[in-house]
């Protein structure tokens, strides 16, 4: 195989796509694997089934290549010009028209026939390893630019037609009409039960080279993903009833999040997702969770990705995974949080368990897994997540015993606005990628609205495949709602569908707008004024319709729930959205309002009764929609949570906010995000429900939070202050500079003329509040690790920086008058060389890093002066564990040397410094008075106390002396220097400190107890306990 020529695989390729007939395509392939690969060689196997199936092929990484970045490749790997035919073709490769030919919409094709015309039909002679060995290297590649030389390489290798099967590999979709099973069934009978419990394509192909060999049934593994059981979907509770009849029935909630395997083997944890890939994403947010609170060492979870709400108390809205779990990694605060609900265990200890019953495991799980509410939950009929949800919730998972239940659960789970529910039969085995009915899943159907879902093209989009060339997909909005008989001007992106019509139907309505179909050329042209837009790229349409006046309505329906979505600029958008109908009997300006839709949902609030309706509906329900055009409406059932604010009722009383819209990032405690909305109506303004290009002000209370993070990008940030002066003044007042939370780098030049570096106007006054703000400004103003970082790294000269970070402060020891002048002269000399290196000298002790003592060579350190020359508040700066201090020899010995010597041969906190500083009490820690003194030791702080005691004790090399008759009966008396009470403490204890916390709390009815520690000679650290007697 290794010198195999990848054209035979393409002769492969060509033969199987033409066959009609299955057998025929799996005879080929099997005639192609005996032919070529040689059976005792399973990499000659696994080299050719990694390039026929490369979707399952896990040794190779993702390439990072879709069509539109593939083209672009492409065209500098041949060296076209961006503007060239062929260029636009490949990059344009799902338009229609003249240029495109027949295949439009197909990429591979397309680039082909691009291809063909500087290529040629002559193959290049590349072998199979060849192309592998390629590959492997494209997907490694971390830029464009590696991509581009490496696609180079394999147009110089093969001819058009090998680089259209090359580029349907890169894209995992080769079209060969023949399915996974079938090729894994001719490789080997047990093919597929071995990769459904390794999902190792690689160790497939290696262990099941002999054909003719049966192999044993492997067991799952910890760190090899398993392909996960599967629900057969029902239709309706009485169906899934009617299945499980007389077995054992769990129902659980159907969660929303991302289905996730959890392997854990020791320390190291892999979250795999159910297309077998690791997603290490979640290592920040949730690792030391999973280690902590995993009770065994190796075990596989099988379970829910999901993120938790701690201000609203539930689980978020789908869709918000990715951007917790990337706040969690950058250390942003927020309070949403990742958290993993486990509902099955596969492999605990050393020992697979999926071969137990469904009620072992469960039982199972609750031994293994330590719950943490918000963050580690599991989900068992009686246990878990049920045991400490809030009163009145309805269950998250029970067992049933009749289809009333399975209803009944049904309901209130719909009702919660989740997924959909789950029903296990509690005997059975977890089996990999089975879906024979042991689970069911039930999911709310398609809903129709109380009144009908009718919204506008406005735009659409070009398919693929079949439907290439043409707009296969419409962009859909919603009105905003007009003045009193006048037609709407404006209308608001609302979401992206393309399912629910016939090839007929579709035809018949993009033919009736295909004349005013016009190209959306971004970023040269903006979108139509009459459209308010977004522009995500996954909202940007390739065509839009040139005026609402000539579009058409359409009838749509969803999913139950619904979104919150940065992608259309609507508040929500729909999931699953289909066409239902095409409404030609209505005109373009009776297109559903957005505040209509609000009415909507507040007159279909998922009450009981309509719950009732729609659960007749889902039994009641056509097999084919189209036959339902006739009958009765149903009641909506549209969740609460796509309410916005009700401003219907609001009245206008200025318009100093006119033509603004306001995008609210957080909000002040005294006030609503209903009443903030409401207040820039009342003033003229409007507001949108997310973050986009439309909005013009973006309003925050405080300075935190993934959405502060967000909008930082977006532009300025405006403190929540500026609005409310400007509605109690009623008048726009200008923006100054107190008025920002964040400023962006082209608002900020306009300023500069008018605001220093800390946003303090150079010509308007300030009152209190103003200087309180300009103040914490300037604390924030300086990122010291940034500073230090880019002073290292930009300082060209090492001297430079070498004292960076230290600030000194000298103490000059005056006992020798003939010194005097030498001794200024050489601080004097320090202080320049200190500065020259990059530090500091400090005027006063208290921002000092080092104290440095210069003395005269004759004299020696008399630690008494020393210590009497400062003050009570300098003596405890002087215990800081932070200060060093040392002789004036260090610097000198560093200008000698010319680098940062390290402080401690030079310290004289080594030479006895502390000792003397605990023992220089002028009779204020004495602990050897008489008893009757009545006078009280002036103590500034208890740990005054606690500092002589341990100095005593280290003095005497052993805490036995505090045991002592002396010691123990010693009262302490402290008068603060704040005014408080006076105290009397005593030692209660003194214990190793690894017995602390256990002697804590047996002692813990204590009023008052205070603790420290202190290192003995030759013994562990012990701690000592005063109490308040």
């Amino acid at each position: 195989m290794s010198e195999t020529k990848f054209s035979v695989m393409v002769s492969l390729f060509n033969w199987m796509q033409k066959s009609k007939s299955s057998s025929v395509k799996r005879s080929k392939f099997r005639k192609f694997l005996d032919t070529f690969c040689r059976p005792n060689n399973g990499d000659d196997y696994f080299s050719a089934i990694r390039l026929i199936l490369p979707g399952l092929d896990r040794e190779r990484g993702s390439y990072g290549l879709r069509e539109h970045v593939l083209a672009t490749c492409l065209i500098d790997a041949i060296g076209m010009s961006r503007d060239s035919p062929d260029s636009q073709r490949l990059l344009n490769w799902r338009k229609g028209g003249p240029r495109s030919g027949a295949f439009a919409g197909n990429f591979s094709i397309i680039a082909a026939e691009v291809l063909q015309q500087r290529q040629g039909m002559t193959s290049g002679g590349l072998t199979i390893k060849e192309l592998n060995e390629l590959l492997d290297r494209l997907a490694s590649s971390e830029n464009r630019l590696e991509k581009t030389s490496i696609l180079s390489d394999l147009i110089r290798k093969t001819n058009a037609q090998e680089m259209k099967w090359i580029i349907m590999i890169i894209l995992k979709d080769l079209k060969l009409g023949i399915s996974e099973k079938s090729i894994f069934h001719e490789f080997h009978p047990d093919a597929e039960d071995l990769f459904n419990v390794t999902c190792d394509l690689k160790l497939v192909c290696e262990k099941l080279r002999d054909r003719s060999q049966r192999h044993k049934r492997q067991d799952i593994e910890v760190g090899k993903p398993v392909r996960p059981q599967l629900a057969l979907r029902v239709s309706n509770a009485a169906t899934a009833w009617k299945k499980l009849h007389g077995k054992e029935v769990v129902v659980e909630c159907k969660f929303d999040g991302d289905r996730i395997q959890i392997h854990k083997n020791g320390a190291d944890i892999n979250f795999f997702s159910r297309n077998f890939l690791d997603h290490p994403e979640y290592e920040h947010g949730m690792s030391d969770v999973i280690r902590r609170n995993i009770l065994i060492d190796r075990c596989i979870l099988d379970g829910e990705m999901l993120v938790w709400d701690a201000s609203a108390n539930r689980f978020a809205e789908f869709g918000s995974n990715q951007e917790i779990a990337k706040a969690a990694k950058e250390g942003l605060d927020s309070d949403r949080q990742l958290c993993y609900v486990a509902f099955d265990i596969l492999y605990a200890g050393d020992t697979s368990v999926i071969h137990q019953s469904l009620k072992e495991r469960h039982q199972l799980l609750q031994k293994v897994v330590k719950p943490v509410a918000g963050r580690l939950e599991i989900l068992v009929p009686n246990g878990g997540l049920n045991a400490h949800r809030p009163a009145g919730e309805p269950c998250w998972s029970l067992i049933v015993h009749d289809v009333d239940g399975v209803e009944r659960f049904f309901k209130e789970t719909i009702e919660n606005r989740d997924e959909g529910i789950v029903l296990k039969d509690l005997n059975s085995k977890w089996e990999p990628s089975d879906r024979s009915g042991k689970w069911l899943k039930l999911k709310p159907e398609y809903i129709r609205a109380g009144s009908d879902l009718d919204v506008l093209i406005i735009g659409g989009y070009y398919g693929s495949g079949r439907r290439g060339g043409e707009v296969a997909q419409f962009l859909v909005g919603l009105a905003e709602r007009p003045a009193s008989n006048t037609y709407p001007r404006r209308f608001v992106s609302f979401c992206r569908v393309g399912t629910g019509l016939s090839d007929e139907e579709l035809n018949a309505v993009v033919t009736k707008l295909k004349p005013y179909f016009r190209k959306y050329e971004y970023p040269k042209k903006p979108p139509p004024s009459f459209y308010q837009v977004t522009n995500n790229s996954k909202e940007r349409p390739d065509v839009w319709v040139e005026s609402p006046e000539k579009s058409i309505i359409v009838s749509i329906t969803s999913d139950i729930r619904t979104i919150r979505s940065e992608v259309f600029a609507a508040p929500y958008s729909l999931r699953f959205p289909r066409i239902d109908r095409v409404r030609y009997d209505k005109p373009w300006h009776e297109c559903l309002d957005v505040q209509s839709f609000v009415e909507l949902v507040h007159s279909s609030n998922g009450t009981t009764q309509r719950m009732m309706d729609y659960a007749v509906m889902q039994e009641d329900k056509p097999k084919r929609a189209k036959s339902s055009r006739g009958g009765k409406k149903n009641v909506s059932v549209v969740p609460s949570h796509f309410l916005q604010t009700d401003v219907s009722e609001v009245k206008g009383e200025t318009s100093i906010f006119s033509n603004m819209i306001f995008y609210f990032v957080n909000v002040p405690s005294s006030h609503s995000l209903d009443s903030l909305h409401k207040m820039v109506v009342e003033n003229g303004g409007t507001f949108s429900m997310n973050l986009n290009n439309s909005v013009t002000n973006c309003i925050a209370s405080e300075s935190k939070g993934i959405k502060f993070q967000a909008a930082k990008h977006q532009g300025d940030v405006i403190h929540s202050s500026w609005l409310f002066d400007c509605c109690s003044q009623k008048k726009l007042l200008p923006l100054q500079p107190k008025h920002f939370l964040f400023l962006s780098n082209a608002s900020k030049k306009k300023l500069e003329e008018e605001i220093d570096e800390f946003s303090d106007s150079y010509y308007l006054d300030l009152n209190v509040t103003d200087l309180k703000q300009t103040l914490s400004n300037i604390g924030k103003a300086e990122d010291s690790k940034a500073i230090e970082y880019y002073k290292k790294k930009i300082c060209p000269r090492e001297e430079w920086i070498r004292f960076h970070g230290c600030c000194i402060y000298f103490f000059h020891l005056r006992k020798n008058t003939s010194w005097e002048v030498p001794l200024e002269l050489a601080m004097r000399r320090m202080k320049i060389g200190i500065c020259n290196g990059g530090g500091s000298v400090a005027e006063t002790l208290s921002h000092a890093t080092h104290l440095v003592i210069v003395s005269s060579p004759q004299n020696d350190m008399d630690l008494g002066t020393i210590l009497n020359s400062f003050s009570t508040v300098e003596k405890r700066l002087l215990r800081s564990t932070r200060l060093q201090i040392v002789k004036s020899r260090w610097l000198e010995d560093c200008f000698d040397k010319d680098q940062k010597l390290p402080e401690e041969s030079y310290s004289l906190k080594a030479q006895g410094f502390l000792e003397s500083l605990a023992g220089d009490s002028n009779g204020r820690m004495d602990l050897t008075r008489k008893k009757g003194d009545r006078e009280a030791w002036k103590i500034g702080d208890l740990k005054d106390v606690v500092a002589f005691l341990l100095t005593e004790a280290v003095k005497k090399g052993n805490s036995n002396w505090l045991h002592s008759t002396k010691a123990r009966g010693e009262l302490i008396r402290l008068v603060p220097t704040s005014g408080m009470e006076k105290r009397k403490y005593s030692i209660v204890w003194v214990v190793e400190e690894t017995d602390a916390r256990r002697k804590v709390g047996r002692e813990g009815k204590m009023q008052r107890i205070f603790t420290a520690v202190v290192s003995m000679p030759s013994r562990k650290n012990i701690l000592i306990v005063l109490s308040l007697t």
